[in-house]
């Protein structure tokens, strides 16, 4: 039975976390600057950030799952989880933002982008509030749905 709830919450991770993700990368539209006014472009780039993101959570969450010799915490995660989650996606945003604006040119803020240190608080913000929400509302869904998961 665990094997098939493993399966199922990563399922549903999965989809969560591109909905979510991909409807923040479509907010946020504004305070980036496109560098084409071509549609099909810019509906690639943000399917393209849509995976990125969704690569950077589950690779902080399988790295956590390593250091904690627990692969499986995501199915009860504590407070020290979910803060190291949050903490490590941030820092992560805050060197690649750095990095994507300020040295390869990647992508650019509009004006309308609040910055600290030339660094973009939209996208700071995003990994301050997206991993615990999607780790959470899988995990509710997951449960509602009758699994043998019980939330701690």
């Amino acid at each position: 039975m665990k094997k098939k709830l493993i399966v199922e919450y990563i399922i549903w991770y999965i989809f969560f976390s591109f909905v979510i993700f991909a409807t923040w990368e479509w907010i946020q539209t504004p305070f980036f600057i496109d560098v084409t006014q071509d549609i099909n472009t810019i509906v690639w780039f943000r399917i393209h950030c849509t995976l990125g993101d969704i690569m950077i959570l589950s690779s902080v969450i399988l790295g956590i799952g390593l250091v904690c010799r627990n692969i499986t915490w995501f199915l009860h995660p504590n407070k020290k989880q979910l803060f190291l989650v949050t903490a490590i996606s941030m820092l992560y945003t805050i060197v690649s933002e750095y990095r994507n604006v300020h040295i390869s040119y990647n992508w650019s803020y509009s004006e309308l982008m609040p910055r600290i240190f030339g660094i973009g608080l939209v996208p700071v913000f995003q990994w301050f509030v997206l991993p615990a929400t999607i780790l959470y509302i899988t995990k509710r869904f997951v449960t509602n749905k009758g699994l043998d998961l019980p939330i701690k």
